[in-house]
């Protein structure tokens, strides 16, 4: 089961989804449900819950996120990891990004987005700078967007 209560087993993760468009396709709630399934499962892990953060901007600081920021802050019981559909569903600008991703770090936590193999090592240089243009990618994105 991919979707089970947390066990304790070191690969119980939270999917994490957030839009502050829901109709957008790229972002959808259902195309983030298969890419945070997809990479939990390609690791062995499970997903323990979710943090829905529905119609919340990307401008917001991933710990006072409504519902993700509760588990940043250790609010909501234990987890192994963070799961997204993609590095910019954690937080629209590069520093939010790194803040949570050094947080996973810090913690000994997983740390896993769609379309990267297995978790980031945010202690290699080479994956920091990965996971940085994707964080970078996803603000130039979102500045696109707005300017149009």
């Amino acid at each position: 089961m991919i979707e089970r209560p947390y066990d304790g087993c070191g690969k119980g993760l939270l999917g994490v989804r957030r839009s502050s468009r829901m109709k957008l396709v790229r972002t959808s709630p259902e195309r983030q449900r298969a890419d945070v399934l997809a990479s939990a499962a390609s690791t062995g892990g499970h997903i323990i819950g979710w943090a829905d953060d529905w119609e919340v901007s990307g401008a917001t600081d991933p710990t006072t996120r409504p519902k993700l920021g509760r588990w940043l802050r250790d609010e909501r019981g234990p987890y192994d990891g963070l799961v997204a559909a993609a590095v910019d569903r954690l937080g629209r600008n590069v520093v939010d990004c790194l803040n949570t991703g050094y947080k996973m770090r810090d913690e000994g936590k997983l740390l896993l987005t769609h379309g990267h193999d297995g978790p980031w090592d945010l202690h290699d240089p080479v994956d920091e700078n990965r996971f940085t243009m994707g964080a970078t990618r996803g603000a130039c994105q979102y500045r696109k967007r707005s300017a149009a």
